[in-house]
């Protein structure tokens, strides 16, 4: 996913963790705005000042999403993206992500985690056998 999309998306109103949906949601040729609402939650560190970046949180998610319950892929998928992510961004709190510009993202840092972020799930997937274009594989 290039920046001129993800920026694209953040000029329609959309959030960090939303973007991270909508960029699944594109490989799977699907629309689900109910998913995409609901992943607003996970925006801006779920709206409490030192919580979690919604690109870890919505990327944990999508991984979930492709392991199903019971599926042991997905402890080895998070521990590899969480371990991505810790050496890619300062923090995992969303405010020290964005600094000053908190509550909004800052586009010097945001943006280049969430492609850089959404690039490594789509390589774990393929990694552990799954078809990012088709969540029912595994």
């Amino acid at each position: 996913m290039d920046d001129i999309k993800i920026l694209k998306l953040k000029s329609q109103g959309y959030c960090c963790s939303q973007i991270m949906v909508l960029m699944v949601l594109e490989i799977l040729e699907r629309e689900n705005d109910d998913l995409v609402n609901f992943s607003r939650g996970l925006c801006i560190g779920g709206g409490v000042e030192r919580g979690p970046c919604g690109i870890l949180t919505a990327g944990i998610s999508i991984l979930a999403m492709y392991a199903k319950k019971g599926d042991e892929r997905f402890a080895l998928m998070q521990d590899s993206y969480i371990t991505f992510f810790q050496t890619h961004a300062r923090s995992f709190a969303c405010k020290d992500i964005s600094g000053s510009f908190y509550p909004a993202p800052n586009p010097d840092t945001c943006a280049p985690l969430l492609s850089a972020c959404h690039s490594h799930i789509i390589t774990t997937l393929v990694e552990n056998g799954f078809d990012p274009a088709d969540s029912a594989d595994g």
